[in-house]
């Protein structure tokens, strides 16, 4: 698997929705996070989709000459799914090394709102950090309230014990734009959490 694409520093993983059917609100908050990290010169990583929310935060790095990586499965790119101006696109044999190397490449992660492929991602990554697997600053973008009953839910699970205790403080924060979000993955990390006991 590729840790490392040379000459590229870490970026920040962003997880979000592939359909063109979405409200707008939800694409620009995708265009300006990907903008954000590029004017702080930090690689997007994404998915690569060629349309919705990776569409728009690819293209949100690229207007701002930032470095755009998607990582796809062959199957994908068979199909033509990748966008096609992306700075490095990376292929891969399954959607489980897809998601292992955007997290390898990454040094955070945030979820835009997406469907049930970006729910996967988020509680992969969620889990990953659980675990020490994943030592970056988990973000879940909640803009326009996209998030709220996921985060209700969240709050109820940890309520009957079955998270570790705090463990939503520690494994993950929530955002209410696209700036908050940038400026949480990258300013205001969160700390490591240490190796589950059993």
């Amino acid at each position: 698997m590729i840790k490392e694409i040379p000459g590229v520093a870490k970026g920040v993983v962003v997880y979000g929705a592939s359909s063109r059917e979405i409200d707008e609100r939800y694409m620009e908050a995708a265009r300006q996070a990907g903008r954000l990290l590029a004017r702080r010169g930090v690689p997007v990583i994404s998915g690569g989709g060629r349309g919705g929310i990776m569409q728009a935060v690819t293209e949100g790095a690229l207007e701002e000459g930032g470095v755009a990586v998607g990582v796809l499965p062959d199957f994908m790119m068979e199909r033509g799914w990748n966008h096609p101006g992306l700075t490095h696109t990376l292929s891969t044999g399954s959607m489980h090394e897809r998601k292992a190397t955007m997290a390898a490449l990454s040094r955070a992660a945030i979820a835009m709102p997406g469907g049930v492929g970006t729910l996967d991602e988020l509680f992969e990554i969620i889990t990953w950090r659980q675990l020490s697997l994943y030592k970056g600053t988990v973000v879940i973008c909640n803009v326009e309230g996209f998030y709220d009953r996921l985060l209700e839910h969240l709050e109820y699970t940890d309520s009957l014990n079955f998270m570790r205790a705090g463990g939503p403080s520690k494994l993950w924060r929530v955002a209410f734009s696209a700036e908050e979000a940038v400026s949480m993955a990258l300013d205001n990390p969160l700390g490591e959490i240490p190796p589950l006991k059993y």
